[in-house]
């Protein structure tokens, strides 16, 4: 390719009858500025076409960059994605199985309290009928001997009562007897009129002898 020196420098071969030297100079001087204007634009276009050029190359390997990027973010997203849901669901496995574990575990501690609380229950309730037992045999026994003594102490009473009342019947009552012969006495013996006579008194010995009879009759109706 020309450049704006090459038409500079170049020089014709003179001939007879040839063209205006000066006239040649002087178009020559005007394409060779503009030519050299061209030029100078052409590798400006060039320069920018190169930097363009070299920025669409940066460009497509950024894009290029960016699509890796993206894949691999994409593909760690999945991978983390999948890991997630696969910790999920392993947690959550080990979560139910926990659970599970809890509940059987819980279920046989709750069966095992029952259990134990049924049979404290019933150890409770067969020693108080036990006692309940012993308190009821104990109360029968003394009830019975209650019973027994009662009965023992009413046949006695009722012994000496009878007793008592055979010696009150054969008890003797000297007055009831001394009345009933003065009595016996009035009925045999017949009225006699007698004067008014002062009361005499008894003698001593009569006296005596009548106080041990009353006493006697006092003793026995106290008895």
């Amino acid at each position: 390719m020309l450049t704006p020196l090459d038409i500079h420098n170049k020089e014709f071969k003179r001939s007879f009858r040839g063209y205006n030297e000066d006239e040649i100079d002087e178009f020559l001087d005007r394409v060779v500025n503009d030519y050299e204007k061209l030029w100078r634009e052409n590798e400006r276009l060039k320069e920018d076409l190169e930097r363009s050029t070299r920025d669409v190359t940066q460009f497509k390997q950024l894009e290029k960059n960016l699509q890796d990027t993206l894949l691999v973010a994409q593909k760690t997203a999945e991978e983390v994605t999948s890991t997630a849901k696969k910790r999920a669901e392993e947690t959550k496995a080990e979560a139910e199985t926990q659970a599970q574990e809890l509940i059987s575990r819980t279920t046989r501690e709750c069966k095992a309290m029952r259990e134990e609380a049924r049979l404290s229950a019933q150890r409770s309730i067969d020693e108080a009928a036990a006692k309940v037992r012993v308190i009821v045999a104990e109360y029968d026994r003394l009830a019975r001997e209650k019973n027994q003594f009662l009965m023992k102490l009413r046949t006695m009473m009722e012994s000496e009562l009878t007793i008592l009342n055979h010696t009150i019947d054969n008890i003797p009552h000297p007055e009831e007897e001394e009345r009933a012969a003065r009595e016996k006495q009035a009925k045999e013996t017949p009225p006699v009129t007698i004067a008014k006579e002062e009361p005499q008194e008894e003698p001593p010995e009569k006296e005596e002898a009548k106080a041990p009879a009353a006493e006697a009759g006092n003793e026995s109706a106290q008895a």
